[in-house]
């Protein structure tokens, strides 16, 4: 395949855009947020709103603290209308929290961080002018007995069952003084049987669950060899059909034309977006970095003080009160902070030395140049998208440009 080249198979159309990653005519634009980080040696592209994740996280946190709430006020009416404090409502709704609701957000939190380490980002070296994708190797079939996805949900299940049995009890029944005591000795028998049954058992498991994993590791490739095209799919299930346009940079196998050693996608939702994110990346390589637009601040702490502001000067009383428990419930300065310290933290923690080392600056005098028949079809398509040609309509750029010779009388037929 070759830039500018169309083929129309039984799993959607595509279009290639490299090897030779030409002038597309489009107006780099980073609409997908695919942009992670940005200097002027290397460009991260990494997907997923990390912003999103941190709210839904935070906002268990939000339910427990509306939940505790709730216990107190109950407790405080009781003693209003019968002169008697009491403080199993907002005891019992501590409880239940710390057991049932924080969970789930700290879940959440965890998968979200678990997800950012097991998707790295891909990499762009425009003084190398090489892209570092990730790639896993090695690893093994991991097998122990019971252990499976949804062991650790189905064990936590069984214990809340079992613990808020004792607690709807204690606070249904009288107990004739002696509730508290049967309550905590059957939380904490029950808690010291799960300890020494299950610890164990989740440790060891995800020590060799994690030891039977393959690591992570980098390919590079040239740049101007890489292969990226723009795809339409279809996407069928029981009861929907769907279409979505995906952009994928991949680098060749050699030995297998039909595959790729690895490859990174990320889906644009129509071929006119799919052209600007890619535009993005080779105006980034070719161009420089102030060629492509920097990353979005939405998930900075900056941006959400700036939308604060703005929304005290345009909304009125009403809405910018209702715009402020929105911010609480889902906790969005704090989620900020999170998102920060994933990004400037966790995720370069992630990467192995040898893409740091891969990544460290060169003195210009060893920066890598565009090759002349890169630059040579670069200048003619600059001329061509002055006529008004569009790069996604004009075929095989290879062929294309062949026939504007032999028009010029370049070539002869």
């Amino acid at each position: 395949m070759e830039a500018g080249e169309r083929r129309i198979a039984a799993d959607g159309d595509l279009l290639a855009l490299s090897p030779k990653p030409v002038k597309t005519g489009a107006q780099p634009a980073d609409s997908t947020d695919w942009v992670r980080r940005k200097n002027d040696i290397w460009m991260d592209l990494q997907g997923g709103n990390l912003v999103f994740g941190a709210e839904f996280s935070l906002m268990f946190l939000s339910l427990s603290l509306m939940t505790i709430a709730v216990g107190l006020t109950m407790t405080f009416s009781v003693f209003i209308d019968r002169g008697a404090w009491n403080w199993n409502p907002p005891l019992f709704m501590l409880v239940g929290n710390i057991f049932c609701t924080l969970p789930f957000g700290l879940v959440f939190h965890m998968n979200t961080n678990k997800a950012i380490k097991e998707s790295p980002p891909v990499r762009l070296n425009r003084q190398k002018r090489e892209i570092a994708i990730p790639h896993r190797v090695g690893g093994s079939e991991f097998k122990m007995p019971y252990w499976g996805d949804d062991f650790a949900v189905t064990a936590y299940i069984v214990f809340l069952v079992v613990v808020g049995g004792y607690g709807v009890n204690y606070m249904a029944g009288p107990w004739d003084g002696e509730g508290p005591n049967v309550f905590l000795n059957g939380v904490h028998w029950i808690a010291g049987v799960s300890s020494a049954i299950l610890i164990p058992y989740i440790a060891v498991g995800l020590y060799l669950s994690k030891k039977s994993k393959p690591h992570l590791t980098y390919i590079y490739h040239p740049w101007e060899q890489i292969v990226a095209f723009i795809q339409k799919q279809q996407v069928t299930a029981p009861t929907i059909l769907a279409e979505q346009t995906m952009l994928t940079l991949a680098v060749p196998d050699p030995d297998n034309l039909d595959s790729a050693k690895a490859a990174i996608s990320i889906n644009v939702g129509h071929e006119t977006v799919g052209l600007a994110q890619w535009e993005c990346l080779r105006a980034f390589m070719d161009e420089g970095p102030s060629a492509c637009p920097d990353p979005r601040d939405y998930g900075t702490l900056a941006d959400y003080k700036a939308s604060c502001r703005l929304a005290r000067q345009e909304k009125g009383m009403a809405g910018w009160l209702w715009k402020k428990v929105g911010d609480w419930f889902f906790q969005r300065y704090l989620a900020r902070l999170i998102t920060e310290r994933r990004v400037r933290k966790l995720i370069p923690k992630t990467l192995p030395q040898q893409l740091r080392e891969w990544s460290e600056p060169l003195p210009e005098i060893d920066w890598a140049q565009p090759s002349e028949e890169l630059q040579a079809l670069n200048a003619q398509l600059t001329a061509a998208y002055r006529r008004r040609e569009a790069f996604n309509r004009m075929g095989p750029v290879s062929q294309w440009l062949s026939g504007e010779r032999a028009k010029s009388g370049h070539i002869t037929a």
